[in-house]
């Protein structure tokens, strides 16, 4: 991950890990952590034994992990993450470099989307943290305990947020409770 100050690659680096994931620098992690605590979003966290510890949290169309990797090293056959600060999706990356502030690609990244940044904000600041939805995206970005997994969960939560595709994270036109809508009669039925 190279580094050149006023630029996004100061405090973001490409992953290997997948294309839609992205490396907290070593001088970007307490920026992005204070960020976090200020956030009301849905989080999870595992604590397994001979596995990382993982935080995660539900932002926009991915979110953020922290893996931290302590005692043995890793089986051969394993494929572990390393230890660090993870933002999962394009739409959370661009979300971040706003509130840090951070000069942003100007160009969509090779397999982003176009996104639009004041919806992804406005959603953001209307997501709830008890949002089942929201609640289910941080549980399943805490089971990434190694590469494999992050990559299939990076690609879902991807796909899910893809134009023409169902959303993972509700946004501002759509309805965040857990009561179901009211379905006009003949649709969605076997007898319709």
């Amino acid at each position: 991950m190279t580094a050149r100050a006023g630029t996004w690659t100061a405090l973001f680096g490409r992953s290997s890990l997948a294309p839609t994931v992205f490396e907290v620098s070593a001088a970007g992690r307490a920026r992005v952590r204070e960020w976090l605590a200020a956030q009301t979003v849905a989080t999870a966290w595992t604590r397994e034994p001979h596995a990382p510890a993982i935080d995660a949290w539900a932002v926009a169309d991915g979110g953020v992990l922290a893996v931290a990797r302590w005692g043995r090293s890793a089986d051969p056959g394993e494929d572990p993450l390393p230890s660090g600060l993870h933002v999962v999706g394009f739409g959370t990356f661009r979300l971040l470099t706003v509130a840090l502030g951070v000069p942003r690609p100007v160009r969509p990244l090779p397999g982003e989307p176009l996104v639009d940044l004041d919806a992804v904000t406005r959603a953001h600041a209307a997501a709830s943290p008890t949002c089942p939805d929201a609640v289910e995206q941080a549980e399943l970005l805490a089971t990434c305990v190694d590469r494999p997994t992050l990559r299939l969960v990076a690609a879902a939560l991807h796909a899910a947020a893809t134009p023409g595709r169902g959303a993972v994270v509700a946004g501002p036109d759509r309805r965040t409770s857990p009561a179901p809508r009211a379905r006009p009669s003949g649709t969605g039925t076997l007898a319709g």
